[in-house]
């Protein structure tokens, strides 16, 4: 199942709620440290971010990234779609 993702504007609880990401390789679009939808953790495998009018996917990579002094865990972009109207 894919969750999506979106900018993070409270660190601190979003870390609590295990619910930081770092998205990374995205040739252009969303990247760095995102927030998970509410619900979800960062135990998904995929994350989709939307980003104008495409669908910009990512996979976990079983790495973690130092972001805010906070470890979190990493994804990386693997491909993108249009978005159906």
């Amino acid at each position: 199942m894919s969750v999506f993702a979106e900018p993070s504007t409270d660190l601190a609880q979003d870390y609590a709620h295990q619910c930081l990401v770092y998205l990374a390789d995205a040739p252009r679009g969303p990247g760095g440290l995102m927030r998970l939808t509410a619900g979800t953790t960062h135990t998904t495998r995929k994350i989709v971010v939307p980003h104008y009018g495409r669908h910009q996917h990512f996979e976990r990579a079983h790495t973690t990234k130092s972001a805010s002094g906070m470890d979190v865990p990493v994804y990386r972009w693997t491909y993108s779609t249009a978005i159906a109207e």
